[in-house]
């Protein structure tokens, strides 16, 4: 990356929501087995496709395919000993596994959260640090960088942006693209055959609705709150135990961008898990996903009328 553009901004709490994604990347609560390592896209080191969908949910639309290739190109995913991907810069001053000019980062490869600064530097691992050499930090600031710069709708020129030459921008869109088609693959876009599971407990939920509550609490610690069971028989899953709502603001009201880029990162870890997970389907801000139809994507919904109705509140998922 060889431009720098300044833009004012303050690493606060809108991307600590990623520090759980990266978390469960790393292998936290979810480690990661021979089976799983088998879901990743082939090529990508493990632990990185999940940072890259999570940082993707951010900028709405666009493909995470995008900045894996970035990343490919940029450093192999982090990999590449060249001088800059791990310390100090290379000849062109740019640094780190998305190769940020230090300028365009903030003026320092280490800036602290909550300071003001010109620059994309982010905390994507939630340790109170923007770090240009840490990859959760900068695939969520690379992120950042091509929605500001029109992403997903003027996505070869943000491309572009990223580094001036239109032989790097026909690079990276043919390499998404081979991203795209080594993934047809996953689990999680396969045709699911998960029998439904019974309540028991007195928490009245299947024992596969209580392991993805768990899991989700204990990842991204959902601050206001978890519905799950209600008796009030609406055709749904709750009664029965399958699903959980994860609530993202108070009383009906909007959540902040901050809470709303939580949303995004437990929906993107949820499509990542699903079929592990058995899930049913996802449903968030007025849209639809199910892993039957992945490769559809989201789907837009009707206008319920309020909210909540509308998912905007909270990320519904409900299970097999």
């Amino acid at each position: 990356m060889t431009i720098a553009v300044a833009l004012l901004l303050v690493l606060a709490s809108v991307p600590l929501a990623l520090a759980f994604a990266a978390r469960f990347a790393a292998g936290g609560a979810l480690p990661t087995t021979a089976a799983e390592a088998q879901s990743e896209v082939a090529g990508l080191p493990p632990g990185f496709e999940p940072l890259y969908r999570a940082a993707a949910a951010t900028c709405p639309g666009l493909d995470w395919q995008v900045l894996a290739a970035i990343g490919k190109i940029e450093s192999d995913h982090g990999r590449s000993r060249l001088p800059g991907v791990k310390s100090g810069t290379n000849d062109a001053g740019a640094a780190g596994p998305m190769q940020f000019l230090i300028s365009t980062w903030g003026g320092s490869a280490r800036i602290k959260a909550g300071s003001r600064f010109n620059g994309y530097a982010s905390d994507g691992d939630g340790d109170g640090w923007g770090d240009v050499y840490n990859p959760a930090d900068a695939i969520l600031a690379a992120a950042k960088y091509l929605c500001e710069h029109g992403a997903p709708r003027a996505l070869r020129k943000a491309v572009y942006a990223y580094n001036r030459s239109w032989a790097y921008v026909a690079n990276v869109l043919a390499q998404a693209e081979r991203y795209r088609q080594a993934g047809t693959a996953k689990p999680a876009n396969a045709r699911q055959n998960v029998a439904p599971e019974q309540q028991d407990g007195q928490d009245m939920l299947t024992p596969r609705t209580r392991h993805m509550r768990n899991l989700i609490k204990q990842q991204f610690g959902v601050p206001f709150g978890i519905g799950c069971y209600r008796p009030i028989e609406d055709g749904g899953e709750h009664p029965r135990g399958r699903a959980c709502d994860f609530m993202l603001s108070r009383g009906g009201t909007m959540p902040s961008a901050g809470a709303q880029a939580l949303g995004d990162a437990i929906a993107a870890w949820a499509q990542a898990n699903a079929n592990r997970l058995g899930i049913y389907y996802i449903i968030w801000k007025q849209r639809i996903w199910n892993p039957r139809y992945a490769d559809q994507g989201w789907r837009p919904m009707g206008d319920r009328g309020t909210i909540t109705e509308n998912h905007f509140d909270h990320v519904h998922i409900s299970v097999h």
